[in-house]
């Protein structure tokens, strides 16, 4: 019987290598500007034609290549960057396969032209579907050029599945933006169908990077990040909420100057916004990660898109932490403090579970207060100010109500009007999620009549799952049967008339948000329906010493301004341009 398993031609071997390397023309530049980057060029230009169809040139003013080292950078598994197989654990360049150029060549009509310096002549190679068409000695200085003409001319199917050509534009554009980012001492130009689309001059931040190709208005709502955590460390910059977009495109991570698509990267920087953006909206986010390279695998993706990390739950948590830091002042996870660091006292409302502070209206404040009502000390905070000190909401002054639950606030320069509800929601939310990683169960009452609920089997087991979730925040609830529950308590600030439409929605919640598998994301959830369904309502019209305790207890949690889904606090109006509007002249 004659053999049926035989060896490719090499030149079958280098197209399947393609389809791993070469996706689609952002592939091509993606390979050829991180080669460039490794050739430490000071300055790279890229210039495509119809999407990258037509054309792909990349020129750079790198270290170049000799004749003889041009010639070999075109044959596949030939690099400059290993040596031996321990280099692979800690690769410390953008390019390290030795495929790129090769799996290029054998799908296109590439020429390149290069000089190290070494020579004053260049060398330039023309190869055609992996043939060598020409190669001469040419006037070129230190540096390369790389042009990569009609991608996939010789492999119709994979051309046949690319898109448009603004569709592929826009992911090189996209690509080209992450380089400029993530290296921002290099100029970079690059140029669509020979019209320039970015031009960033060398700089000497990220920041100054970021100024020149981001809008104002994306400039002036960014915080810092610098986090680190070990042998490892968070540097960048997010838009603090409400800023958002909408897609993930948005959050763009780096590591160790590579950019990549990580999920547990993406979830990191997601869960640091979870309680701060609306459902369907996105974070702003340009974060660099830098840990050692031996703690890192790049060699999981034929793109060089992927990354894996050792220390797993150390990037999660260097990510979550330092967002969480840079938004609100202080980690996620706040270590617990003792209670007796604490000494404000509150006034407790049993209506709502309601809390309101007896500390005395500040000087500038022209609402006079209730008679002090009794106090009673609470478990300890975080981020509290001390008594002496007015925080950004307790220093403002209060000027009334408006109707349907905004407040009406002032300080030197503006006017604010608060959501009384979406701001009493947020303290709330805060204090549950404190609680909850102190590891305090709160305060239960029972009922007099217990109640039963009953659900479909879905309801029913999205319910069951989150049990503990649910006892740990002051529910009395355990499992009556196939479908339904009996609940014997309630936290203090729920009404017994409130249960059924409490677990009502926040059993749709369970299932609508499909965060059953993410016990974490669950348990986020339903602290936020916890503190929606406690929060003061629109219809409650709050008292001067109500509204100057909910500022003060807005200070002491340190947030951001939006409540745990996502809405403003406020909206704030210049005084200066309230003059103008009457004619006055502004104040300066």
């Amino acid at each position: 019987m004659a053999a049926r398993i035989r060896v490719l031609d090499e030149s079958v071997i280098n197209r399947i290598a393609a389809g791993e390397v070469v996706e689609r023309p952002v592939s091509v530049v993606k390979e050829l500007v991180e080669n460039s980057i490794d050739a430490q060029a000071a300055t790279i230009r890229v210039d495509i034609e119809a999407g990258g169809r037509k054309l792909i040139r990349v020129r750079d003013d790198g270290t170049g290549m000799s004749h003889d080292d041009a010639f070999l950078a075109l044959e596949r598994h030939t690099t400059s960057k290993l040596q031996t197989e321990r280099d692979l654990v800690g690769i410390g360049t953008m390019g390290f396969r030795g495929e790129a150029l090769a799996s290029i060549a054998a799908v296109s009509k590439l020429r390149l032209v290069t000089n190290d310096g070494s020579d004053p002549a260049g060398t330039e190679i023309i190869i055609e579907g992996g043939v060598l068409r020409k190669a001469e000695r040419v006037g070129m200085a230190r540096g390369a050029l790389l042009e990569v003409r009609n991608l996939f001319f010789n492999v119709p199917v994979r051309r046949k599945f690319l898109k448009g050509a603004q569709v592929e534009a826009g992911h090189i554009q996209e690509f080209v933006t992450k380089i400029a980012l993530a290296f921002p001492s290099v100029g970079i130009v690059y140029a669509e169908d020979g019209k320039v689309k970015l031009e960033t001059p060398a700089v000497n931040s990220t920041f100054e990077r970021i100024h020149t190709m981001y809008s104002k208005e994306v400039r002036e709502n960014l915080v810092e990040v610098n986090y680190s955590r070990g042998d490892a460390r968070l540097r960048g910059y997010v838009a603090r909420p409400p800023f958002a977009r909408s897609d993930m495109r948005s959050v763009l991570t780096f590591v160790n100057g590579r950019s990549v698509r990580d999920r547990l990267v993406n979830s990191a920087v997601t869960r640091a916004f979870a309680n701060l953006m609306e459902r369907g909206r996105y974070p702003l986010a340009i974060l660099f990660i830098e840990a050692p390279p031996d703690q890192v695998d790049v060699n999981v993706h034929p793109q060089k898109a992927e990354v894996r990390f050792v220390n797993t739950r150390g990037i999660f948590d260097l990510i979550l932490d330092g967002v969480h830091e840079a938004l609100t002042g202080a980690p996620f996870r706040p270590p617990p403090l003792p209670r007796e660091s604490f000494s404000e006292k509150y006034v407790s409302i049993p209506a709502r579970g309601f809390q309101y502070d007896a500390t005395p209206e500040p000087p500038q404040s022209k609402v006079v207060g209730s008679p002090p009502m009794p106090v009673e000390p609470v478990v300890s905070e975080p981020f509290q100010l001390p008594d002496t000190i007015l925080g950004a909401f307790s220093s403002l002054g209060i000027l009334g109500s408006l109707p349907s639950s905004f407040l009406v606030l002032y300080n030197e320069t503006e006017l604010i009007i608060m959501d009384q509800h979406a701001a009493h929601e947020r303290v709330l939310f805060d204090e549950l999620i404190c609680s909850e990683k102190e590891g305090r169960r709160i305060e239960s009452q029972d009922l007099l009549i217990p109640k039963v609920l009953e659900y479909s089997p879905v309801e029913a087991r999205a319910l069951s799952a989150h049990l503990e979730l649910l006892q740990n925040a002051g529910f009395g609830i355990e499992e009556f049967g196939d479908k339904e529950f009996v609940v014997k308590g309630v936290p203090t600030w729920l009404k017994e008339s409130d249960v059924e439409a409490f677990f009502s929605e926040l059993v749709t919640a369970m299932i609508d948000t499909g965060l059953r598998g993410d016990p974490h994301g669950m348990r986020e959830e339903l602290l936020r329906n916890v503190a929606c369904a406690a929060a003061v309502k629109e219809s409650k019209m709050m008292k001067p010493e109500e509204i100057r305790a909910l500022l003060r207890r807005l200070d002491r949690i340190g947030t951001a301004e939006v409540c745990p889904h996502g809405r403003p606090l406020t909206v704030r109006f210049p005084l200066n341009e309230i003059r103008k509007k009457m004619g006055r002249k502004p104040r300066s």
